[in-house]
């Protein structure tokens, strides 16, 4: 369904932000750091595939999936609402939960969050109902406070953020994403009852509705 890409895929690697965001600031980046150009492989030569497969759509975009039987426990690390008197619910046992990790300087991230919200209505319309969460991965509270603040429409429902950015690769490390492959915008589908099924790391593309409307059918 899915065709080859037609650019090289842009992440951005945790493990090495941090360092990185310093020095694009230092050089007069203004607008945040910039992502890295990834070499015009698939995106899973930057996360291995599980290659248990669930379905079709679920080879084509997953870059990790996870078989009804065995698949793990969604359990988050440790979050605190992004927004002041926000929530942190509970994950549904009657829908699906589209649980995004996102970041204020990930460019991608930010690009496709209103595409997300469009898709989501639009999926809804269609009879697929389900919760779309936003996980903020930024260090600083502050940072992330002021940016949602300005941008109210941004991340807009149930949005998070890590108490700890440190939790961060053990956290992912739970479901087969290693610290040295993980990079934003990550997306990740949890079954009703809270497990995760699929895995799927890098921007989303205009065709990618027809594989996330599949996968949560």
């Amino acid at each position: 369904m899915l065709g080859a890409r037609t650019q090289p895929l842009r992440l951005y690697r945790l493990d090495r932000l941090p360092a990185l965001a310093l020095l694009l600031f230092f050089l007069g980046c203004g607008a945040g750091p910039k992502q890295q150009e990834a070499a015009p492989a698939s995106r899973v030569a930057a996360v291995k595939a599980n290659p248990a497969a669930v379905s079709a759509a679920a080879g084509k975009w997953c870059d990790i999936s996870f078989p009804a039987a065995s698949a793990p426990a969604m359990e988050l690390p440790p979050v605190a609402p992004a927004r002041p008197n926000g929530s942190t619910p509970a994950f549904s046992k009657d829908r699906w939960v589209w649980l995004n990790v996102w970041a204020t300087w990930c460019s991608p991230c930010i690009k496709e969050m209103p595409m997300m919200e469009q898709w989501k209505a639009q999926l809804q319309g269609e009879g697929v109902v389900f919760d779309l969460w936003y996980l903020s991965v930024d260090e600083q509270e502050k940072v992330l406070s002021n940016f949602l603040q300005q941008r109210p429409s941004m991340a807009p429902g149930v949005s998070l953020r890590l108490k700890d950015y440190g939790s961060m690769f053990p956290w992912l490390a739970k479901y087969q994403i290693a610290a040295e492959a993980a990079a934003i915008p990550i997306h990740m589908l949890v079954a009703p009852g809270g497990k995760v099924r699929c895995v799927h790391v890098g921007q989303l593309r205009e065709g990618d509705y027809k594989v996330i409307k599949e996968l949560m059918q």
